[in-house]
């Protein structure tokens, strides 16, 4: 069978770079998945991706050019209804037969799950793909790419797409495919360089691609553009005496705003530097003009910068003094508000706050820093944290003192520099050193991947003001819905869950969740339904947290613990370490055996709740259970069921190790030793397997019976108070 190249590209208008890499995997994975579909083989490495600002393009090697012809069976009505009793075909088999152009004596019979069918095997196969892909590929599903912004462009079409496509070329080795989109057929035409080489160019072959778009200036290999940019950023700033200051965001971005980069190096005024704070300096060359900064050997920043052209060298003077030009206009905007902000006192910044909602109906900003200080303060101690109370409250005070400033509030491009700047402006005003960290380092982490603040007061004061953007926007109705999450709550969520764990800090966060609550007024949502939105949102994160261990084993934990982070996660961890092991076996066994029979009971009232309302009802009775036992345990009288009326050795037995097992379980949950738990937990599975084996807990006499049931009930809930066992199955 012979094979092909199998080449598709898509022509646009310039596609926002950060949209290029999600669409281009996407779209080799569609048409891949397309063709494995019609039983064709592609291997991984035959499929390759192409993009650049103006196209996206996907090229598969080796393609077979007709499907493979393959023998399958069909199956048809059952024999009994195929033929009669003498066994002569009845209609059914007769239809079934002619449907498949055999007669009916050449029906065969195969047997299945579903008893005896009549079957024909059939060739299939052998279409051209050519054909298929004229016939069968949708080009409006392939190009439903997910990105996050779309347009429509044509006059009373629905189609949409990230921008207006203005080409498409579709080569089967040499020969054209003209799939059609709306007004378009693809062909052989792709498009030049803007300005190198505009105008259509003819693609001989798939094979050809890249050399035929080379040549007309264009690179359509992103790992290419990138080792270029690299290159030629590396010389442009060694040229001025520097060296290029590390940016893989910029780099990735450059990769997919330029066909043909060229590098361009530019200055600005030497004075600036001791000026302007350098992140400012950065800041200005990269937010909108795309420049990379140049630094010594030390890390101080030099007077130059370093960019990409998408074009060649014809004019580049003109293209330096333009960008030297936009950079002078844009510092001395910066050193405007600078010199603006820097005049003003740390009072009287915070007394603009007042003036700066920070959600609709949900006061200033002002009073967010109020709450904020106070939620601090009181993590503080609850955290048993050794810091200075003083300085702690005022770095909560200033820590969005500069959202007053000019800088942040009309800079736009400097607005990603929020705390950044508040440090310096709090440097300025004469504040505590420690002050002014706290107030650069409450931000981070920015994202999943960026550090934790490195002090104790930033991280208070981290936590304090997440604590209360969570809880006011879901008081005010703003809780993530779906994908949608325009606050970023989730990210918030996880930075408090990653500054919990990553310092060890134990926190019944559901606690402090109240208390954040509280200190809001007015909202759409009360504190109560509020509660339950806030805390659903961090065992949601939590989840996410430990997605590396198995869902169900998380789930068991989760559902019937405190928001405790630092200690969900051990529990969770240390379960799912036993998971395999012959204790492992053991406790899952006798959670098991207690369960099944207060189910078949109906002893265990949350079994007819689901969600968050079944884990709540499991968490407060296990909770009741566990303080009870613990009490019964140190010499009270047991509750619920009664010791003396056990007539069974087995029952006196199971009753006995559970009492030595409590303190072991107090000592260790106190202590935070999980495997401990876990493991004198399944140290009660050899006495309750000889209860069930001796013991008829159904009893004819009905105080017995009830009394031998409440005692299990009492077991089912001391396993329920560190995990919910039946959302676990054996490894």
């Amino acid at each position: 069978m012979s094979k092909a190249d199998l080449l598709l590209e898509i022509g646009t208008e310039e596609i926002p770079a950060g949209y290029v890499e999600p669409a281009l995997a996407e779209l080799g994975a569609k048409l891949t998945g397309w063709l494995v579909e019609h039983a064709f083989a592609v291997a991984p490495q035959a499929v390759e991706s192409f993009a650049t600002p103006r196209r996206l393009a996907v090229r598969i090697r080796g393609v077979d050019t007709q499907r493979p012809r393959r023998k399958e069976q069909q199956l048809g009505p059952p024999v009994r209804a195929a033929f009669d009793a003498e066994g002569r075909p009845t209609r059914a088999a007769e239809g079934f037969a002619r449907k498949h152009g055999v007669s009916p004596d050449q029906l065969l019979r195969v047997g299945t799950d579903k008893g005896e069918r009549v079957a024909v095997e059939v060739e299939t196969g052998g279409e051209p793909l050519r054909a298929l892909l004229l016939g069968d590929l949708q080009m409006r599903t392939l190009l439903q790419l997910g990105f996050p912004k779309t347009m429509r462009w044509i006059v009373g079409s629905d189609l949409r797409f990230a921008r207006p496509i203005r080409w498409l070329v579709c080569l089967l080795g040499e020969e054209v495919v003209p799939l059609r989109l709306e007004h378009l057929t693809a062909g052989r035409d792709s498009r030049g360089h803007r300005t190198l080489a505009p105008g259509p160019v003819s693609i001989e072959s798939p094979a050809a691609y890249e050399a035929t778009l080379a040549a007309v200036g264009v690179e359509v290999r992103p790992q290419r553009r990138r080792a270029r940019i690299e290159a030629g950023g590396r010389a442009a700033a060694e040229a001025v005496g520097g060296r290029l200051h590390e940016d893989s965001g910029l780099l990735d971005e450059l990769v997919h705003l330029c066909e043909h980069p060229t590098a361009v190096t530019g200055s600005f005024e030497p004075a600036l530097i001791d000026a302007l704070p350098p992140e400012v300096i950065v800041t200005a060359m990269r937010a909108h003009q795309r420049y990379f900064s140049v630094e010594d050997a030390s890390g101080r920043l030099l007077p130059h910068f370093v960019t990409f052209r998408d074009g060649g060298e014809r004019g580049l003077q003109n293209v330096v003094e333009g960008n030297e030009r936009v950079l002078r206009a844009r510092l001395a905007d910066a050193a405007f508000y600078w010199d603006t902000d820097r005049a003003l006192s740390s009072e009287a910044k915070l007394e603009r706050l007042e003036k700066v909602v920070w959600l609709e109906g949900m006061g200033s900003v002002r009073a967010k820093c109020a709450r904020i200080a106070a939620l601090a303060v009181g993590l503080s101690e609850a955290l048993q944290v050794d810091v200075d109370r003083d300085l702690l409250r005022r770095a909560a005070l200033l820590c969005k003192s500069d959202l007053a400033t000019e800088m942040i509030r009309d800079g736009k491009e400097f607005t990603k520099l929020q705390g950044v700047i508040g440090r310096y402006y709090a440097l300025e005003a004469g504040e505590d050193p420690r002050v002014a960290d706290a107030i650069a380092e409450h931000l981070h982490p920015r994202s999943a991947q960026d550090r934790l603040p490195e002090g104790a007061l930033g991280r208070l004061v981290g936590l304090a003001d997440r604590l209360d953007s969570i809880a006011g926007c879901v008081r005010a109705g703003l809780a993530p819905t779906g994908g949608q999450d325009p606050y970023a709550l989730r990210r918030q969520a996880l930075a408090v869950l990653r500054i919990l764990l990553e310092g060890g800090w134990h926190l019944d966060l559901e606690t402090w969740i109240e208390r954040a609550l509280e200190a809001h007024e007015g909202g759409e949502l009360p504190p109560g339904p509020a509660r339950v939105r806030v805390a659903d949102l961090f065992w949601g994160r939590l989840e996410t947290l430990l997605s590396d261990l198995p869902v169900e084993i998380v789930r068991g934990v989760l559902s019937v613990s405190r928001l405790d982070p630092v200690d969900n996660v051990r529990a969770a961890q240390a379960l799912a370490r036993m998971r395999g092991s012959e204790s492992f076996e053991r406790l899952l066994e006798g959670a098991k055996r207690c369960r099944n029979i207060l189910v078949k009971e109906g002893r265990l009232p949350e079994e007819a709740l689901e969600g968050a309302e079944r884990a709540e009802a499991l968490r407060a009775e296990a909770a009741r259970c566990w303080e009870a036992w613990r009490a019964h345990a140190a010499g009270d009288e047991a509750r619920g069921f009664d010791p003396a009326r056990f007539e069974d050795p087995a029952e006196g037995a199971l009753h006995a190790a559970v009492l030595a097992c409590v303190p072991v379980l107090a000592d260790a949950a106190g202590s935070g030793d999980h495997e401990a738990v876990f493991a004198a937990l399944a140290g009660l599975g050899p006495a309750i397997g000889r209860y069930f084996d001796e013991v008829l807990v159904n009893a004819e006499n009905p105080a017995l019976r009830t009394n031998r049931l409440r005692f299990l009930e009492r077991i089912h809930y001391l396993f329920a108070r560190f995990a919910d066992l039946s959302r676990v199955v054996p490894a």
